[in-house]
């Protein structure tokens, strides 16, 4: 049996495209060829893997059907491949329960808060950069993770295939103010932690969930960046997790789709409290229509921020109950066909 070739992300970044070409180029004649998508969950059409594996098929004469996928956490998009060994509902539904905080927050605490949102970057990526450059400013707190790595504008290039381009987020004048900003290092981390520590040192990820939640005090809803947002796909990692489990009311930049699917499993969205009509978007426009919403908490006064933060408070204890019953009880979604939404 032919071993698997691993396809290695870094968000919706494709990090191997030149590697995996020459492996692909040595793949043994009519054999099957075993792709090893590490339990990570991208859009392969979004990232160019569908249109690299589909021209060796052609010039090899084999059918899509020889192609197996292995350990792919993509339940929505379709690709004429076999799936095997792929999961149906993201593994980091179950890990929430290695930093789960037995005691919900009342709503009195939850309205104790000094900005009306919060957001934490981890490993800096062109969106995220472009996010927190233009949410940061009154009404933020803020964190970002040390960097050990040059920013992503000043990486030299290397193999990786990088679908963003920062000259859709900002104009060639505001990309400089935004490089300046970063220089300046406004934005750090409130715990004082690094990327590297998520990756080479014992700290483990509940642990990383655990430091961050101790500043959940802060703000009254999360904006969250979450790890794979273009194309069709559907993985809720960490990101979405934590503040579900802490009962703090979301704004999710993700893949168009994404809060109809988690509704689909049984959660509840917060369009009756302001617009998610961003969820039909995915990359810059959703942050533009994400940002509309924000002012409505942004541009009203105490009073009403607290009578729109206590309608979004009863969804999101909901919310918290639906995911502990997902964790302990998870066969009744596993079957739930999430491509259809």
């Amino acid at each position: 049996m032919t071993e698997p070739i691993a396809i290695e992300f870094t968000g919706d970044c494709w990090n191997n495209p030149a590697r995996f070409q020459q492996q692909l180029d040595q793949h043994p004649p009519g054999e099957p060829l075993i792709l090893d998508l590490c339990s990570e969950g991208p859009s392969l059409s979004a990232l160019g893997i569908t249109t690299v594996v589909d021209a060796w098929l052609t010039a090899r004469k084999q059918t899509p059907d020889t192609v197996q996928l292995h350990r792919w956490s993509n339940p929505v998009e379709f690709v004429p491949y076999q799936r095997v060994k792929c999961s149906k509902i993201s593994h980091f539904f179950f890990m929430v329960k290695n930093y789960w905080q037995h005691t919900a927050p009342t709503l009195e605490q939850q309205l104790e808060y000094r900005q009306p949102f919060g957001l934490f970057i981890g490993r800096l990526t062109l969106s995220r950069a472009a996010i927190l450059y233009q949410a940061h400013g009154p009404g933020l707190f803020a964190s970002m993770m040390n960097h050990v790595q040059p920013f992503p504008w000043k990486q030299q290039i290397n193999e990786a295939q990088e679908p963003e381009n920062l000259s859709d987020w900002l104009s060639l004048y505001d990309q400089a103010r935004m490089f300046d900003w970063y220089n300046q290092r406004i934005v750090t981390s409130v715990d004082n932690k690094s990327v590297r520590d998520s990756f080479v040192s014992l700290t483990s990820p509940a642990e990383m969930n655990v430091s961050l939640m101790q500043h959940y005090h802060n703000f009254a809803v999360e904006i969250v960046c979450e790890t794979y947002t273009l194309g069709d796909t559907f993985f809720p990692t960490e990101k979405t997790m934590r503040p579900i489990m802490a009962a703090k009311p979301v704004l999710v930049y993700a893949p168009r789709y994404f809060l109809a699917r988690l509704r689909a499993m049984g959660f509840r969205t917060y369009h009756s409290i302001w617009d998610e009509s961003y969820d039909l978007y995915e990359g810059p426009d959703r942050w533009r229509l994400m940002q509309r919403s924000m002012r409505t908490l942004l541009e009203c006064g105490r009073a009403d921020q607290h009578r729109m933060l206590s309608l979004a408070h009863e969804i999101a204890q909901h919310n918290r109950q639906r995911l502990s019953n997902i964790c302990n009880y998870p066969v009744n979604i596993l079957d739930h066909d999430y491509s259809k939404i």
